[in-house]
């Protein structure tokens, strides 16, 4: 399971780090193996919880959320 994180950069630095390396692993794609294949969709299966925990931490951090609107805008912007 994916960690989230307090802030909303900090997952957003995951997503994006993350989505990186599923894309350095999609490299190559018409000659996988079974193996590669299965790799690579685990990754993507990875990449949507990591999309998850950054949807949620965007929701908290606005005034719809849980209250977490009111912390200062350099914890919730990169």
């Amino acid at each position: 399971m994916i960690e989230k994180k307090e802030l909303l950069s900090e997952n957003l630095k995951d997503f994006m780090d993350y989505s990186l390396e599923v894309m350095n692993s999609m490299d190559g794609a018409a000659d996988h193996n079974p193996n590669e294949i299965e790799m690579v969709n685990d990754k993507i299966d990875n990449l949507k919880e990591y999309l998850d925990n950054l949807k949620a931490s965007y929701n908290e951090h606005t005034q719809y959320g849980s209250g977490s609107a009111q912390a200062d805008i350099s914890d919730i912007v990169l």
